[in-house]
């Protein structure tokens, strides 16, 4: 499945096609389509508050023509939250599940609900990816005379009370950074990927947010990132720690993964397996990986210690890589 919780009506005034309608036509031109859809159905979730761009959007669908069998399209005009409630409520008094689903959440303002996006992670093999309006949220949170309905409304963005605590700091990148946090571990995500989208300012404007459970998809994500980031105004975060941002560029500075990987190799042995799974919990590619393992193996500061065969990840997957004098 594929949910978009705010479609849209499909184009932009410029003309230029909405998620639904990218999402749409990416997989009516995947090379698998077919092989996917002669094993399942793919079932495709719009919706959309406002009746008039639901009905833009159906017509935006219709002239896409025919879709093939097994392909479902499916166009509400409601609130997303809400038929995201009721379909939570039905899960719980069921125990079923949703089907394997990608969320897209993409929402008019800031609220977004932690606690029900919590209810559909857990009963669902779902990834999300949620547009967090940041700078909104982040003034809503430091303001001192608060109205009572915006502290709820803070509240059900990070389902509780404890962003009093963990986000209200003095420096702009350590609240975003505590924020993100605090929400991955309230859906109950094992890996947070994220685009920081920067102002004119060059301030954080928003976060592109992406949870996940399954390391093929941090793994993907990292690629998408690395896709989207050499334009300007675009941060990651090599790992969880704020003083450790990091600024995609079309050439990447490799200096910071060589540093780790040969911090890594003096301690101990390690082989490419074992150093792939280390590599997911930062911002670099395995690709950087082989091309820095390649230099500093070629300047002789490391040694492949049971070297059988072609000096290659993926012929020799448990290939064990050591620092020189370790």
């Amino acid at each position: 499945m594929y949910v978009d919780t705010h479609a849209g009506k499909g184009k932009h005034k410029g003309g230029q096609e909405g998620s639904p309608l990218v999402a749409l036509r990416t997989f009516l031109n995947h090379s698998w389509r077919d092989k996917i859809l002669n094993r399942c159905e793919m079932r495709f979730i719009f919706i959309e508050w406002s009746k008039v761009n639901a009905d833009h959007l159906r017509n935006e669908i219709r002239r896409l023509g025919k879709l093939p069998p097994n392909i479902v399209c499916s166009t509400y005009h409601q609130n997303a939250f809400e038929l995201l409630e009721g379909l939570a409520d039905e899960f719980e008094k069921t125990g079923t599940k949703l089907a394997p689903c990608f969320m897209f959440v993409d929402p008019y303002g800031f609220a977004i609900p932690c606690d029900l996006l919590r209810r559909i992670k857990a009963h669902s093999n779902s990834e999300l990816l949620i547009t967090l309006i940041w700078r909104e949220l982040d003034m809503a949170m430091q303001q001192k005379a608060r109205p009572r309905g915006l502290t709820e409304t803070i509240n059900r963005v990070f389902g509780g009370k404890e962003w009093e605590d963990s986000c209200l700091r003095s420096d702009s990148d350590d609240r975003g950074e505590s924020a993100i946090q605090l929400i991955k571990d309230k859906i109950g995500a094992k890996w947070a990927t994220y685009i920081r989208m920067l102002g004119e300012n060059q301030k954080t404007r928003y976060f592109l947010l992406h949870l996940t459970d399954h390391p093929t998809g941090r793994d993907l994500i990292k690629e998408v990132i690395w896709k989207c980031c050499p334009e300007n105004g675009y941060y990651a975060r090599k790992k969880d720690n704020p003083n450790q941002q990091y600024l995609i560029k079309p050439e990447p500075d490799l200096t910071g993964l060589r540093n780790w990987l040969l911090a890594k190799l003096s301690r101990k042995p390690y082989t490419w397996n074992e150093l792939t799974e280390m590599l997911r919990k930062e911002i670099w590619l395995n690709k950087h990986l082989w091309q820095v393992v390649k230099e500093v193996k070629n300047a002789n500061r490391i040694n492949a210690t049971n070297l059988s065969g072609r000096f290659s990840q993926k012929a020799n997957p448990t290939l064990s890589l050591a620092a020189n004098g370790t």
